[in-house]
């Protein structure tokens, strides 16, 4: 693969305990009120890392505690410093002191399925997927909950069952509305949903086909990006309904490689991306693309010895993050 050549280089470096353990969970790389997270597990302890807009430190707010059962939990940072925990047979809320504020029971998730949780654009309420309340229903339910008492304001039927899901708001006016939701169902099928709700009012709208999850990323214009689950097709919408520019990975990327991991917007111009021969595996390289077309530019270069993985962050702001074990490693290009 011939581009130019850009240098990386470090401007700050990070230690978070249980980062290494928590990478690749649904809920490790959030986006949650205008900003990125990090949400690490060390044992029973769960910490929360919000990423800075200083783009000479990693964090500018970090929290965690102790929570009961977090193994098959999916963790959300939510208004005034609490958490929500959308867990085996529940979602509760917990306070930023570690106190309880409310507790919602549902049937337990079947082995392999999974819920989870994120605050509504407004902050006054918790979108949860839950398991369906009647044994008959096989699709997942998503619920509207009041963030102040847990009582349910709103619920609609999923297309999926025995899933697995993942929140993530946009950034800019597009947050004020809806909220990305990735309903996963098997090994192929993955839903891109997008869900708006107001009191007593809950809408879900699927973008694409079924296999383009979102990526994460988005513009504070309102675009964003999926990518098909084999990583042979990348998608930038400029609006839900569109219009959208894709690329083929056959057609942008020589010698048989695919996009992989979360590819996402650098800033308003680029798109950092993995690439390499197998979606599925953590040998790669980092290009920049195009923001307006998807197409190469450029191949990031890092210092000898950095191990280069799917795992990266960017952030929006011509930064990006990569991940050593417990350590998170923040870039820019020289």
């Amino acid at each position: 693969m011939e581009f130019e050549a850009v240098r990386a280089e470090l401007t700050a470096t990070e230690e978070l305990p249980g980062l290494g353990a928590a990478l690749g969970r649904l809920d490790s790389l959030l986006v949650r009120d205008g900003a990125y997270w990090i949400v690490a597990r060390d044992g029973a302890r769960v910490e929360a890392g919000r990423l800075s807009g200083d783009t000479s430190i990693v964090f500018d707010v970090r929290h965690g505690r102790r929570l009961p059962g977090t193994e098959r939990a999916y963790v959300t940072p939510v208004p005034a410093g609490g958490l929500a925990v959308s867990a085996g047979d529940s979602v509760t809320l917990h306070e930023a002191d570690g106190s309880v504020r409310w507790t919602f029971p549902h049937p337990a998730w079947p082995t392999g399925a999974y819920g989870a949780c994120a605050p509504d654009p407004s902050g006054t309420a918790l979108l949860a997927v839950v398991q369906p309340g009647v044994e008959a229903e096989r699709n997942e339910v998503l619920v509207v909950l009041d963030l102040a008492t847990g009582a349910v304001l709103a619920s609609g039927t999923l297309p999926t069952h025995w899933g697995t899901y993942a929140f993530q708001q946009p950034l800019g006016p597009a947050a004020a509305q809806e909220v990305f939701l990735n309903a996963a169902q098997g090994q192929e099928e993955a839903y891109s949903l997008l869900v708006a709700s107001a009191p007593e009012r809950l809408e879900i709208t699927q973008v694409g086909g079924y296999d383009e999850p979102f990526t994460g990323s988005s513009l504070r214009s309102g675009a964003f990006l999926t990518l098909a689950v084999a990583g042979e097709q990348l998608t930038r919408y400029d609006t839900p309904a569109g219009p959208r520019t894709v690329v083929e990975a056959a057609d942008a990327l020589p010698e048989d490689l695919v996009f992989m991991g979360q590819p996402g917007f650098l800033d308003e111009g680029r798109i950092l991306a993995a690439v390499g021969e197998d979606p599925w595996e953590e040998e790669c390289r980092h290009v920049l693309l195009g923001a307006d077309d998807l197409r190469p530019r450029a191949e990031v270069m890092y210092p000898p010895g950095t191990e280069v993985t799917t795992r990266t962050l960017p952030l929006g702001d011509g930064t990006w993050l990569t991940f050593d074990d417990d350590t998170a490693h923040r870039w820019h290009t020289a």
